[in-house]
C-alpha cells in the first residue's frame, strides 16, 4: 500500500475538513476518506471514514497513526487556502484584522 496524495479536500463544517486519501494497491488506485478536525488553520486530529473494500481498516488506521504529523503538515496549506476562499465567499474578504496575530 503506497500513499499517493489527497483529492477533493473540502471544508465539511466550521472546524472540520474532509478529503480522499489515494493509495496504490497492487497496481490499482484505492481511496479512503479522512476527516481532519481543525482549530483555526491547524489540524488537531485525523480520523478514518469510509474506504474502498480493497483497503484494510487496520492498515489505514496504522497508516494514520504512523504518519500523523506528516499528514497534518501536508493538509495545512490546503486548509488555509480553503478557509480564505470561504471567508471571501461569505464576507467578501480574505483576511480579518486579528489583533492577536502578531503576539509573541
Amino acid at each position: 500500500m503506497k500513499f499517493i496524495g489527497f483529492e477533493n479536500l473540502r471544508l465539511t463544517d466550521r472546524n472540520r475538513a474532509g478529503g480522499d486519501a489515494v493509495f496504490e494497491l497492487n497496481g490499482e488506485k484505492a481511496k479512503a476518506e479522512f476527516s481532519f478536525y481543525l482549530q483555526l488553520n491547524e489540524c488537531l486530529s485525523i480520523r478514518l471514514n469510509r474506504h474502498d473494500k480493497k483497503l484494510s481498516t487496520a492498515e489505514l488506521e496504522k497508516f494514520i497513526s504512523d504518519n500523523r504529523q506528516e499528514l497534518k503538515k501536508m493538509v495545512q496549506p490546503d486548509v488555509e487556502r480553503l478557509r480564505r476562499a470561504k471567508r471571501k465567499e461569505l464576507y467578501g474578504v480574505e483576511e480579518f484584522n486579528n489583533p492577536h496575530k502578531n503576539l509573541p
